[in-house]
């Protein structure tokens, strides 16, 4: 589900010699770019433009540009449409390297506005505290809330990870009991994501002395890798019942690993990340049920922050959006 859009961002040339990978690898304007060249050059010398006044730059710095991610940004871009705004997203790849660049990159370049979904929060904290002392304002959506070393330097649009996690795994025992084999997909190893909504899921799971984890394969979000991580634990596990899923699009992969060991009646999934082209395996039973959190909501609680700085008012630091079960019963009025 990667989708890198490049395009080419027009900088000075001694900075595009000096920032290399940190290139924007999609990227969607609005508004009118009220900057020169020579202006971006001098502005370097404050690291960041004023928040007041004129139209804001947005720097959209997603892990990996994927389905969910380009929802978030066509929200983001008629809002930013609406603001006279401009917004410019850069794919990381799963590069925390290449990320810590983006984020420099984005100051140097004087970008009023951060937007970053962080590959390692750990990693990219130091830089992330750079921009916030330069005057850029940023917002995290993968933030750690109260416990977040940041919470009182830059903002946080996030959702609760670890209870999206149990919700997925209290769900599933709701509908499928306490006792069987199951396996957990999960996305990208190491992530801060993706560990937590794997310690949501253990930490459900392991209550139920009939239930038993046969393995667990971080798969990069990738539905290919999903696909082949789910044949090689059907092959290993005859009587698996079932596989919980950080993703949907992994749950795809999964789904077609199931069909074709031809045990659809046996093997359940269940999901989370909805997305319009999940609701037809909820439908047809392809899905147990997923999770939706709407990107929409991230995109609008970002712009929310920014809008608001822009407008002279403090909103709050810590900004949460609610998820949401998606079942049979509300797939066609359930928020993607």
């Amino acid at each position: 589900m990667k989708k890198s859009l490049m395009v080419v961002v027009c900088v000075v040339m001694a900075f595009v010699l000096l920032a290399g990978c940190a290139a924007p690898a999609a990227t969607q304007q609005t508004g009118t770019d009220e900057g020169t060249a020579s202006d971006a050059v001098a502005e370097e010398s404050t690291s960041a433009q004023s928040v007041s006044g004129g139209g804001k730059r947005i720097a959209n710095i997603v892990a990996e540009y994927n389905e969910w991610n380009q929802l978030k940004m066509d929200e983001m871009k008629k809002l930013a449409d609406e603001y006279g705004w401009t917004i410019e997203t850069f794919d990381a790849a799963q590069d925390v390297n290449q990320q810590i660049n983006m984020v420099n990159s984005a100051v140097a370049q004087g970008f009023d506005f951060i937007t970053i979904q962080p590959v390692d929060n750990a990693a990219l904290n130091p830089s992330l505290e750079k921009a916030a002392d330069a005057g850029v304002i940023v917002v995290n959506a993968y933030g750690q809330g109260e416990e977040d070393p940041l919470k009182d330097k830059i903002y946080q649009v996030n959702f609760a990870q670890k209870e999206v996690g149990m919700l997925e795994a209290e769900t599933y025992i709701e509908m499928e009991g306490e006792e069987g084999k199951v396996a957990l997909i999960g996305g990208l190893t190491g992530a801060d994501n993706a560990r937590l909504r794997s310690e949501g899921m253990r930490e459900v799971l392991e209550k139920y002395p009939g239930i038993e984890i046969v393995q667990e394969v971080f798969c990069d979000w990738d539905r290919q890798k999903a696909m082949a991580a789910a044949e090689d634990i059907i092959t290993s596990n005859p009587d698996l019942k079932a596989f919980l899923v950080q993703d949907d699009s992994m749950s795809w992969g999964v789904a077609e690993a199931i069909e074709a060991a031809g045990k659809q009646d046996q093997i359940k999934i269940a999901s989370q990340g909805f997305y319009e082209s999940s609701i037809p395996a909820i439908k047809e039973g392809k899905f147990l049920f997923t999770i939706s959190y709407p990107p929409a909501f991230f995109a609008q609680g970002d712009m929310k922050v920014f809008k608001e700085i822009a407008d002279g008012k403090e909103p709050d630091r810590i900004n949460t959006v609610n998820f949401e079960l998606v079942t049979k019963e509300n797939v066609d009025t359930a928020p993607f």
